[in-house]
């Protein structure tokens, strides 16, 4: 077989090696597609829970301060009890100051739901918080051992590249440009054997004459149909009989 021919198929061989393992490299990342999927999922459950709990950590501060602001105003209203001196400012004291005890305690129930509302949000936002750490310990685990995983392919691949340059340095430029251009297209296989009149890689015969011209190995040549570089490889009868 020419020099040239066997050089191709040592390009190829590598070409291939390194498609295989840029195909496993970007297998990879998708391992952990779903947990990804699952770690932004309990994010945003607990970053909705965090913005609840803060709404009714402020509703409640606002209601403890109402509170606190109207019982100061009682405190007032009953010092100032002490200072009125007839009886219509007396009762119209006390009157305001039944009101605003009513308010309060109207104020009061409605801190005391909110104050439930308030523990079963802490609560849950503890249960978010814990779900979330769990998958984010797991989800940065597995990022971990990606990354070394992915470093390894980086290395195995600049490797066999570096054998790919080597072995592409015996061939001509022009050739070899040319060469990848049908790998790229011709699912990973640029050269192939041509047996029994026919391109074993897109399985279309070809003429009697480039046969021939395939077995005195004096060129490169390519398919006609695939535009596949060709090389002869004799069938067992045909290298029995021979």
């Amino acid at each position: 077989m020419m020099e040239q021919v066997k050089t191709l198929i040592d390009l190829q061989e590598v070409m291939v090696q390194v498609h295989r393992l840029e195909e496993e490299k970007r297998k990879v990342p998708l391992e952990v597609a779903d947990l990804k999927s699952l770690f932004e999922e309990r994010e945003a459950k607990f970053l909705a829970a965090e913005k609840e709990f803060e709404t009714l950590r402020q509703q409640r501060r606002e209601k403890e301060r109402e509170i606190e602001e109207e019982r100061d105003k009682v405190e007032r209203a009953k010092a100032k009890l002490m200072s009125i001196k007839t009886n219509k400012e007396y009762y119209a004291m006390l009157k305001e100051i039944e009101g605003t005890r009513r308010t309060n305690a109207s104020r009061e129930e409605e801190l005391l739901a909110l104050l439930s509302r308030y523990e079963e949000e802490e609560k849950r936002l503890a249960e978010r918080k814990s779900d979330l750490e769990e998958v984010e310990g797991n989800y940065r685990e597995r990022m971990v051992d990606i990354e070394a995983r992915m470093g390894t392919f980086d290395a195995d691949i600049e490797r066999i590249l570096a054998r790919k340059r080597q072995v592409a340095s015996r061939l001509e430029a022009g050739l070899v440009r040319r060469f990848e251009l049908i790998f790229g297209r011709r699912d990973s296989l640029a050269i192939v054997p041509a047996r029994n009149y026919s391109c074993t890689g897109c399985h279309m015969n070809i003429s009697p004459q480039l046969f021939n011209l395939l077995q005195r190995e004096d060129g490169i040549h390519t398919c006609p149909n695939c535009n596949r570089i060709l090389y002869y490889e004799a069938v067992e009868s045909e290298a029995a009989g021979g």
